[in-house]
């Protein structure tokens, strides 16, 4: 259990008043702040590739169709509930007219 017990977190909900998120992080345990830490990385690729489909101005319907691929895959990526392949990379990029690089920082 957190430091920052639920009662705190709903009375900050019902007063609009805001927790100190490196607080609450630092509350929970290592194993956790694990797990937070990544889905935040499946999300933050969720996003980008949805940033993708917009800036290419196609929904997702028609992405899936490009890919021949149900919509609902589509939402799945876009959700960060689907775990994709490179190889579903290179095709979300042929889709959209980009090339998929992959880069190490």
């Amino acid at each position: 259990m957190s430091k920052i017990s639920d009662k705190k977190i709903r009375e900050a909900l019902k007063t609009g008043k805001l927790i100190d998120y490196d607080q609450l992080f630092a509350s929970y345990p290592k194993e956790r702040q694990e797990r937070i830490k990544e889905r935040a990385r499946y999300l933050m690729a969720a996003w980008e590739l949805r940033k993708l489909r917009k800036k290419a101005r196609l929904s997702q319907q028609a992405l899936a169709k490009k890919m021949d691929v149900k919509r609902e895959f589509i939402s799945r990526i876009e959700s960060g509930e689907q775990n994709i392949t490179i190889e579903t990379l290179y095709r979300i990029a042929e889709a959209t007219g980009k090339k998929f690089e992959l880069k190490f920082k």
